[in-house]
């Protein structure tokens, strides 16, 4: 199998753990994998709050298998954020009226082979 097929099962594996990280902490998954023409989305999501409107996310998802190249969030640089700011602002106007607000995060996903993987989420990395 090649190395790039072997990535995109990787990636897809993160962002089902990523996205069933999310739900069991409440949040609802409101689209994943939202493609336009500059570019794609991971996972965008609803956070739950009590007594008002959820609170949009946008959540970047990063899986490696290992640390041997640094931790996954290691990826997301700042020419990264930029665009997934502005990709962000284009999901939002495409979908008016869902949640309160618009945050980035990013979850990082490590999988070392024989060991569990473990999950960090970094709110509001804007």
């Amino acid at each position: 199998m090649s190395a790039a097929l072997e990535r995109s099962k990787l990636g897809k594996w993160g962002e089902d753990l990523a996205a069933k990280h999310l739900a069991s902490l409440g949040w609802t998954i409101a689209e994943r994998n939202w493609r336009c023409s500059t570019g794609e989305l991971d996972l965008i999501a609803l956070e739950p709050v009590p007594g008002r409107a959820p609170n949009l996310v946008v959540i970047e998802v990063k899986t490696k298998s290992g640390l041997g190249f640094g931790n996954p969030l290691e990826a997301i640089t700042a020419t990264k954020l930029l665009r997934l700011r502005g990709l962000a602002c284009q999901w939002r106007r495409a979908h008016p009226g869902i949640g309160e607000g618009l945050r980035i995060d990013a979850i990082g996903i490590t999988k070392p082979p024989g060991f569990a993987p473990r999950i960090a989420h970094v709110r509001n990395i804007s």
